[in-house]
C-alpha cells in the first residue's frame, strides 16, 4: 500500500551509482566504477596462454587466441588449428562489516559456468612466408561476485539518507513536490515522514522513519541492520582477423572484435528495530524512547522495519579494432607491439527500486494502535526506468617478448592505458561532470610474465599479472592496511598430448583484489557517525579445461 497524500505514483531508482569501488552512497548518475568496469578485461581470454596470465599475448602466439591481444600471432601458426575451452569462475569473498557499534564477518562464494572460449584458425598454403585467417569467441571478463552481511547499530540508520534538501521540495495545497525521486518514493513508503504543523511554523517539516541518534530516541533504539549484494554478468568478444608475412620473419595483424554482454546489480537491505519497544498505553500520548518525533505532528509512529530492494540489468554491444606486428629478431627471440582502438559500447540499462516499510501506529486514521502493527506501506518498481548511453573505452597500447631455449620459453609484456580519453554520453547532455572525473583518471601500465616448459609429450606454465587502479582512492583492508583496489593475477596450467593432433589444457588464473562499499552516508546534514561498511578481500578464480586439435 502506498501512502495517498501524493498525486503521483513513483519509480526510481539510481542509475549506475549502486556499485562497489569505495562509491560512498546510493547517488545518481553513472559513476567512474561503471566505466572502469566496462573497460577492464581479463589478462587472456583463453586458452594455455591463461596460464601464464596472459603473457606472450603482446608478442605474438601462434594460436587464435591471438586474437585477443596481438592478432600478428596467427602469422606464426604453421597448420590450421582448433580449440575450444570449458570455464568454471568462482568468487570467494572475505567480508568485514562494520557500524558504529558492532563488528561481524562473513563469507560467501559465487559460482558460474560456462564456454571459456572457442577459435579457429586457417593457414593458407603459400610458397613464401605466411597467410592465416582466424575467428574466435572469448570472455573478456566476468562480474559475479556478492556478499551477505548483518550488524546492529546504536547511531544511525539509513532511513535518514532519503530526507529531501531544504530547497529540495516544495509544498502544493495538499500535495507535495520533490526534487528528488528517491525522497518521494521514500514519502509514499512511509521511509520518511512530514509535519504540517512543523511547517507551518516555518521549519524544516520532514523526519526520517528511524533515529537512534535522536533524544527521543533516548539511546534505546537498537537497529538491526542486513545487507545482501550480488552482482552477475560477463563480457565477451567475437573477433575475426587476419596476419600476414610482410617481410622474413615479420607478420602483420589485425582483427574487428564484436564486444557484447550483461551485468546485473542486485541489492537488498533491511533495517530491523530490535529494541523491542512497545505501543504507549495512550495512543494520543505516546513517550520517548517509542516516539522518535517528540510529538512533532507526524502520523506514521513505532518504526519496526524498512526493507529497500534495487535492482539494474544491463546489456551491453560494441565494437573495436586491434593491429599489431610481431617479429623473430633470432631463432630464439620474439618481439611485438599492437594497439587497441577505443570501444564504442552502447549501454543499456532497466532499473528500479522499491521500498517497504512496517509500524506500529497510523496516527492519521484516527484510531488506536492495532495489535501487529499497521498495514504496511510500499512504493516503487524494480522495472520500470529505462536510460541507454554511451562509453567509449580508452586506447590500449602493448608492447611483449619472449625468449625461448632448450624447452624453455620466458615471456612478458606490458599494455599502457590511458584512461583520461574515456569518455561517456547520452542525448541529455548530463555527463560533464563525470567526463571531468575521467579527465583526472591515472594511465596504467598492466603488467604480465610467464614461463612454460615444453616437450612432445606435456607443457608446464605459471604466471603472474599486475593492473593498477586508475582511481587515487584509498581504503583500509580487512586486516587494516591501506590499499587502493589494484588487480593481482596468479595462474598455472599444463598441457598434454592425447593424440598425435590433440593436446588437452587445464588453466587456472586467479584475480586477488580488496574493496569497500558503504550501505550509505552517515556524516551528512541529517544524520551522523561512522557510515556501515563491508570491507572485502576477493579472489576469484577461472578454470580452464580445453582441447587444440590442430590436422
Amino acid at each position: 500500500m502506498a501512502r495517498s497524500s501524493l498525486s503521483a505514483t513513483v519509480v526510481s531508482l539510481v542509475l549506475g551509482g549502486l556499485l562497489w569501488g569505495g562509491c560512498p552512497t546510493v547517488t545518481q548518475g553513472q559513476a567512474l566504477t561503471d566505466v572502469i568496469r566496462y573497460s577492464d578485461r581479463l589478462p587472456a581470454g583463453g586458452g594455455g596462454v591463461m596460464g601464464r596470465a596472459g603473457a606472450g599475448l603482446s608478442s605474438g602466439i601462434a594460436a587464435p587466441d591471438a586474437l585477443f591481444g596481438n592478432p600478428a600471432g596467427l602469422g606464426w601458426l604453421s597448420s590450421s588449428a582448433l580449440s575450444g575451452d570449458f570455464a568454471v569462475n568462482r568468487t570467494q569473498s572475505d567480508t568485514r562489516f562494520g557500524t558504529p557499534d558492532a563488528r561481524t564477518s562473513a563469507e560467501r562464494a559465487v559460482s558460474d559456468y560456462r564456454v571459456g572460449s572457442l577459435g579457429g584458425a586457417y593457414s593458407f598454403p603459400t610458397t613464401r612466408g605466411s597467410l592465416v585467417l582466424g575467428i574466435s569467441f572469448h570472455q573478456s571478463n566476468t562480474y559475479d561476485r556478492g556478499f551477505d552481511v548483518a550488524g546492529a547499530n546504536e547511531t544511525n540508520s539509513t532511513t535518514g539518507t532519503f530526507l529531501p534538501a531544504s530547497n529540495g521540495y516544495e509544498v502544493d495545497g495538499k500535495d507535495l513536490i520533490f526534487d528528488s525521486r528517491r525522497s518521494r518514493i521514500a514519502y509514499e513508503a512511509g521511509v520518511i515522514d512530514f509535519s504540517r504543523s512543523v511547517y507551518d511554523n516555518g521549519n524544516y517539516p520532514f523526519f526520517q522513519g528511524a533515529n537512534p541518534n535522536s533524544e527521543a530516541a533516548a539511546g534505546e533504539m537498537t537497529l538491526d541492520q542486513q545487507e545482501n549484494l550480488t552482482e552477475s554478468g560477463q563480457m565477451n568478444e567475437l573477433s575475426f582477423g587476419m596476419a600476414t608475412a610482410i617481410a622474413p620473419n615479420v607478420m602483420l595483424g589485425g582483427g574487428l572484435n564484436a564486444a557484447f554482454g550483461s551485468y546485473t546489480f542486485e541489492r537488498f537491505y533491511r533495517e530491523t528495530e530490535a529494541s523491542g519497544l512497545l505501543p504507549p498505553e495512550d495512543p494520543q500520548n505516546p513517550q520517548p524512547p517509542y516516539d522518535p518525533y517528540l510529538l512533532e505532528g507526524t502520523s506514521l509512529e513505532g518504526f519496526d522495519e524498512m526493507q529497500l530492494d534495487e535492482r539494474i540489468d544491463t546489456d551491453l554491444s560494441g565494437v573495436n579494432f586491434r593491429v599489431g606486428l610481431s617479429a623473430e629478431a633470432t631463432d630464439a627471440l620474439r618481439v611485438g607491439v599492437h594497439a587497441e582502438s577505443p570501444t564504442w559500447l552502447t549501454v543499456n540499462e532497466v532499473y528500479g527500486t522499491e521500498m517497504q516499510t512496517q509500524f506500529d501506529c497510523d496516527f492519521s486514521l484516527n484510531t488506536p494502535c492495532p495489535q501487529g502493527g499497521v498495514e504496511g506501506f510500499s512504493s516503487g518498481n524494480l522495472t520500470g526506468n529505462e536510460f541507454t548511453y554511451d562509453i567509449r573505452t580508452p586506447w590500449r597500447v602493448g608492447s611483449g617478448l619472449q625468449l625461448s631455449m632448450a624447452g624453455l620459453t620466458l615471456s612478458g609484456g606490458a599494455t599502457l592505458i590511458d584512461w583520461t580519453q574515456a569518455e561517456i554520453s547520452a542525448d541529455d547532455a548530463s555527463f560533464t561532470t563525470l567526463n571531468r572525473d575521467l579527465e583526472n583518471l591515472d594511465a596504467t601500465v598492466n603488467t604480465r610474465v610467464g614461463l612454460e616448459f615444453s616437450s612432445d609429450a606435456f607443457a608446464l606454465r605459471a604466471g603472474a599479472a599486475y593492473q593498477p587502479s586508475p582511481t587515487d582512492r584509498s581504503f583500509q583492508d580487512i586486516d587494516g592496511n591501506t590499499v587502493g583496489g589494484d588487480q593481482f593475477f596468479l595462474s598455472a596450467g599444463a598441457s598434454v598430448s592425447i593424440s598425435e593432433n590433440s593436446t588437452l589444457h587445464l588453466n587456472w588464473l586467479q584475480e586477488r583484489f580488496d574493496d569497500r562499499y558503504l550501505l550509505y552516508e552517515a556524516d551528512g546534514p541529517f544524520t551522523s557517525g561512522d557510515p556501515p561498511t563491508v570491507r572485502e578481500a576477493l579472489r576469484r578464480s577461472r578454470f580452464l579445461i580445453g582441447l587444440t586439435y590442430r590436422p
